[in-house]
């Protein structure tokens, strides 16, 4: 394990613009900019975002990049090591004065959308008493915040247990994606309410489902995903999910779904497309 990681390119398109900065962990087998990142990527860029890509691709395509940089702060290609979290810390560490920002949001490509505007649900969180929000919890292994989406408010950005939780991340090999897991999704949530932080989600699993028991397979992006778009404003569609239900013959539900929305298109789902 490691504290640094390799860095093939690093560049910067524009210094900083907006309060808010995103750092997006991507990965795609062939280099590609799908036409979901693209959706995602323009959508934060919309909000007022400042956002850097941090890619862990076998290979970078200049052409690729050059279609997505109107929406993008800065591009990081960097060697597949440490995840998600691998990637954020790099981004964060490489972003000039991230620390003049008021909010910093930690997202990826698992997730496919938003389905429709983000803005009403950052706009819900802005008078909040939360420090660090999601827009799901889980009970999977223990209460936490699913790292799909993650956002840190100011008071939680100026204090320096944010430096040090990032600071001392460590870089696990592929092979140690449980351990990751166990020690930052999992982990990262218990260690934002020890440092005396407020910790919520949008969408919270009680609401969902009073029978919790962390034995049994509870993912609420899985279990209630059709529930929680339709009537409780989630935003996205997890790209494992979407595998699920393509190996289930049951993308009907999802495209039904999506047949009348007027935000998002259906075709922006790859996998669907190709099926």
């Amino acid at each position: 394990m490691s504290k640094k990681t390799e860095i093939f390119i690093n560049q910067t398109f524009h210094e900083k613009q907006n309060d808010r900065l995103v750092l997006f962990s991507t990965f795609n087998l062939k280099g590609q900019i799908t036409k979901n990142l693209k959706f995602y990527l323009k959508s934060l860029s919309d909000l007022g975002s400042d956002i850097v890509l941090v890619d862990t691709s076998p290979i970078s395509i200049a052409d690729e990049i050059k279609s997505i940089q109107p929406y993008i702060k800065h591009y990081i290609w960097r060697e597949n090591v440490g995840y998600d979290f691998g990637s954020w810390k790099t981004g964060l560490l490489e972003t000039n004065r991230w620390e003049e920002y008021n909010q910093i949001v930690f997202t990826n490509d698992s997730i496919y959308g938003p389905l429709f505007s983000l803005k009403p649900i950052f706009d819900k969180f802005t008078n909040s008493s939360y420090d660090v929000w999601g827009l799901t919890d889980s009970y999977e292994f223990e209460h936490h915040i699913m790292s799909y989406f993650l956002v840190f408010q100011n008071r939680v950005l100026t204090s320096d247990s944010f430096k040090r939780f990032w600071t001392e991340l460590r870089h696990y090999p592929t092979r140690l994606k449980k351990f990751l897991i166990l020690a930052y999704e999992i982990g990262g949530s218990k260690y934002w309410i020890q440092n005396g932080f407020k910790v919520g989600s949008l969408i919270e699993y009680q609401k969902l489902d009073q029978n919790i028991d962390s034995s049994f397979y509870i993912n609420p992006t899985h279990v209630h995903w059709d529930t929680m778009v339709k009537n409780h404003g989630f935003p996205f569609i997890k790209r494992d999910l979407a595998k699920t239900l393509i190996a289930n013959g049951l993308t009907n539900d999802l495209k039904n779904l999506l047949e009348t929305n007027q935000y998002y298109h259906l075709d922006n789902i790859d996998l669907i497309s190709k099926s």
